[in-house]
This record gives structure tokens, sequence and C-alpha cells, in this order.
């Protein structure tokens, strides 16, 4: 007897037990049938070849699901791991249960090393930890979907246990795809936040949501990596925000890729050409206003890798600040493009009318309206009082009637009623219903639905709003400490930017044109 033979008769042993008798007896004739065209192909053992042929056998779609059981079932014992034609596995591995899960992590400490514990359980510990996010249900699907696809892959591998390297094999798998054209780009993203979110679960055992950045440039290299930690952790002392750190660790990762540095003992080694060459390289992906943050950045950390002996030569010294001119002119929209705007906003969303009136009628800055909390909007006194993000100063305006009845709009009709209880105003559309971290998006589409060409130059930010506001309190000829107090400015230098845009006073201002070209010298004089 063959091993395939062996194998039919131990399933139709099982299935002997599990099914009723007419049930079995199909079951039975297809598992012989099986195991008499694998002897007529001369095929001894379980194969992908033999299932494949055997299925591509069928005529109708009744013969198929037989022959695709029948297949399923020796697949599943004799443990071969098989493909349908459709490329999945014909018996995928299942995923631990919520109880076994719980039961294998009861006494588990966070951070969870590698190695030490079934990646079905802390996925199933993931999934847990997601739920007070109140997720559609295909949102959880999805993240689901990439988890048992993470499984699957692990399983393919010979090793379901976790660790971080082979969910970073899968993450690249998935962009190996995504590449090849075999993988749609939503379906890679989604994998790769699954893996984020697995990853944080592991390291802290719980799960708070966050936007996941890519990190498009990044030290892979342990030398390189170490270095970067250290530099960071440099940077902490320092007393910096943490936007500030981030900033810098975006400008080492760049310098680090411009440099062509594959460990930490490479920038030992890197000459002027190379330093040229990597500032070429960020001029041509950086705008001007970002070199004018960026460069000096690097400047900085250039010395301190020479201070710090990573580098031979302190090459802080080619690194010159570009010159570009800080004050220009203030960008805002005319008359016509504001009402061409708020036609626009008729058949936008309430939130998006709320948030633009802001921006528009009391000039809010951008992270003030998306930071706008129930509790500072004073509706028996028809006022708006709020502390600044920006500059911490508390600032008053008036709760104008369309602006008021624009927010209470939204709070009645459109924002959803599981954010109830959340203190900001504006929440997004999806859970989880969190705050927006800017609304910029909101402004740049309904700019772009209206077709507005901003004046003086392309912008399609907030401050556009806040700047038309300025530009209209100029016309009017409104008095600079009223309109210091409306923008919430702390002080009168804050307005020197926002000057520009009062026309009819710069055109009083330019010298006289006539003298040019005209000469003020005799030939043959000179002055020592």
């Amino acid at each position: 007897m063959n091993n395939l033979q062996a194998i039919v008769d131990i399933v139709l042993e099982q299935q002997k037990h599990l099914l009723a008798t007419s049930t079995f007896d199909v079951r039975k004739k297809y598992l012989k049938h099986l195991a008499v065209y694998a002897e007529e192909k001369g095929i001894s053992e379980p194969c992908q070849e033999l299932y494949d042929s055997y299925v591509a056998r069928a005529t109708t779609p009744d013969l198929r699901f037989q022959l695709f059981h029948a297949v399923r079932l020796v697949d599943r014992e004799a443990g071969t791991k098989a493909f349908t034609p459709e490329g999945k596995l014909y018996n995928e591995p299942e995923l631990p249960s919520s109880s076994e899960a719980k039961k294998a992590l009861e006494h588990v400490s966070f951070p969870i090393t590698d190695g030490s514990i079934d990646t079905g359980h802390l996925i199933r510990r993931a999934e847990s930890e997601m739920k007070y996010l109140q997720l559609s249900a295909s949102t959880n699907g999805q993240y689901l979907q990439a988890w048992r696809e993470l499984y699957v892959f692990l399983y393919l591998h010979g090793d379901t246990t976790f660790t971080r390297d082979s969910c970073n094999a899968f993450v690249e798998d998935a962009k190996q795809k995504h590449r090849d054209g075999s993988l749609h780009e939503w379906k890679r993203k989604i994998r790769r936040r699954a893996i984020c979110v697995l990853f944080e679960v592991a390291d802290t055992g719980c799960f708070e949501w966050k936007l996941f950045l890519t990190r498009r440039i990044s030290c892979t290299e342990d030398t390189l990596e170490e270095l970067r930690l250290q530099y960071i952790a440099f940077l902490r002392t320092q007393n910096l925000e943490n936007s500030t750190i981030s900033l810098h660790d975006y400008s080492l990762r760049s310098m680090i890729d411009g440099l062509g540095a594959k460990t930490a003992s490479d920038l030992n080694t890197v000459t002027p050409d190379q330093i040229q060459n990597m500032l070429i390289s960020l001029s041509g992906k950086l705008n001007l206003n970002s070199r004018g943050t960026v460069f000096p950045i690097i400047r900085r950390i250039l010395s301190y890798l020479y201070a710090s002996g990573f580098m031979a030569i302190d090459y802080s010294g080619m690194v010159l600040t570009p010159s570009y001119q800080s004050m220009h002119l203030r960008p805002y929209i005319t008359a016509a493009d504001e009402g061409k705007l708020f036609q626009a906003m008729e058949n936008a969303p309430m939130r998006t009318k709320a948030m633009m009136r802001l921006a528009l009628r009391l000039g809010l800055r951008d992270i003030d309206i998306c930071s706008l909390r129930f509790s500072q909007i004073d509706w028996r006194n028809d006022r708006i009082v709020l502390e600044q993000e920006k500059t911490g100063v508390t600032l008053c305006l008036p709760l104008l009637e369309d602006v008021g009845n624009a927010i209470m709009d939204y709070i009645m009709k459109e924002r959803p009623e599981a954010a109830k209880d959340y203190p900001f105003v504006f929440v997004r559309e999806q859970a989880p219903y969190k705050k927006l971290t800017t609304m910029y998006p909101v402004c740049s589409n309904l700019f772009d639905r209206a077709d507005i060409k901003t004046v003086n130059r392309d912008s399609r930010g907030v401050h556009v709003c806040r700047y038309t506001l300025t530009h209209k309190l100029l016309l009017k000829k409104v008095p600079h400490q009223v309109i210091t107090d409306t923008l919430g400015h702390v002080s009168r230098e804050s307005d020197k930017p926002y000057l520009s845009m009062e026309e009819q006073m710069l055109r009083e201002c330019p010298l006289d044109l006539s003298l040019i070209g005209q000469k003020h010298w005799e030939e043959g004089e000179c002055y020592a």
C-alpha cells in the first residue's frame, strides 16, 4: 500500500464518525477516486501536482466542490500545505481562540521578547485592544484579515512563534508584491498598519490610536541605528519638543541616506564631494523654506558627529543656510473668490461649513479650530473664549450668528453620536472619533472644488483665510490695534508680515524712479 492510500484510509475512518451515511458514501466515492487517479498517474505521495490535476478534471461547479473537498481532507491529514488554483491554502492554520490567548498571556510581562509566545495569541490580544476605537465591522475585518495573512505567512515558513524580524519580513513581502503588481496599495497599507499595531501591543500590552507615518528613510543597519538612537538621546537632554526631535531625526536619516553610508564606520571616511552631493540631493527634494530649516540642523548634526568621534573631519562649515526672502507678500483671496468659496460650502459637509466659517469670519488658526472645545463656546453671551495653542494667550471673539448656526448644525445633525462625551467639537468622520490634527485637507479640497486662485502666490492652507480677513480689515481702514487683538497677536511686531497686504500704503512708499539712468558725474572726474 502506498502512502497516499494509507492517508485516504485514515481520512475515511475519521469522516465515518462525523458524517451522515449518505454524505459519507459520497465523500468515500471521491476519496477512493482520488487514490485511483493517483495510481493511474503513477503518484504514490500526496503532492501539489496531484491536487492541481485532480481538481482541474471538474466540469461543473458541483463536481469541483466534491473534488476540492476531497483534496482538502487529504492535504490536511498529509500536512502538504498545498495551494488552491486561486493561490490560497487548502487548509489555512486556525488562530487560537480569545480564551486560549488570554490564558497564554496571563502571566506574560511586556514588552514581549521574541520567540516567547505564538503570534496568534498576540493577534487576539491586539484584536481586543482595538475594540475601544469603535471601528466599523468592515475595518475590523480588514485588520483581522491582515493578521490572518501574517499567520499564514509564518505558517508557510515553518514557525508561527512571534518575532519582530519575521513580522518585518511579512511587510517586505507585501512591498515586493505591490511592486510586482500582485497586491493593491490599500492592502499593502493595511498589512503594514496591522504589524504596527501588533508591535505596539507586543511592547506595551495595549494600543493607543495614532497616525502611522511611513519612515521612507531608515537606518536599518545596526551601527547606524545605534548612532541614531544615541543622537536622539542627546537631543532629549536639550529639553527639546518632540516635534523638534522628530525633525532632527528626519534630517539625520536624510543626511545618512544622501551620503550613501552603509555603516557608522563609513561616516569616518566621508569626503567633501560626498557632503556636496548630499546637499545637492536634498536641495532637489526640499523647497526653499524647508532648506532654510533643515540645512542648519544638518550643520549641527555634522558638528555633533565630529565631536562624538564618528567623523574625522568637521564638515559643518560646508553647510550654508540658503538665502531667501523671509518677508514675502502674504496670499489672500479676492472678494469674488470668497463668494465662490461660500457658494461651494453650501454643498459641503456641515463640519466643513463650520470649520471654514471659523477660519474665514474669525481668522482662527488651524490648530485652534481643530482644538476647539465645547467649554470654550459661550452660547449665552455669544462669544468664543479660548487659550491660543501657539501663544498660550487668551483670545475672546464674538460668536457671529452664521458661525454659531454652522457649529450648532454640525453638532446636532452630523457629529457622530459615539463621540458625544468627547470634549472637542470637531472630530473625525470615522472611528476612532478623535479630534483632527489639521484641517488643511478640508480647506485645500474646498479651494480646489471652488477653483480658487490666491493672490500673490499659490497657497491652499487655512492661513489664507486668516490673511483674507486681515486684508478685508485693512481695506476698511480698521485700526491696527484692533487687527492685532482680532488675530490674537502678542506683539505688534507680529503684524508686520500682514501689513504687506495694505496695498494703498505700499503704493505711497516707493522712491521716485525718474533719476534712474541720468548721468551725475563729469567725464574724467575721479574721487579718491
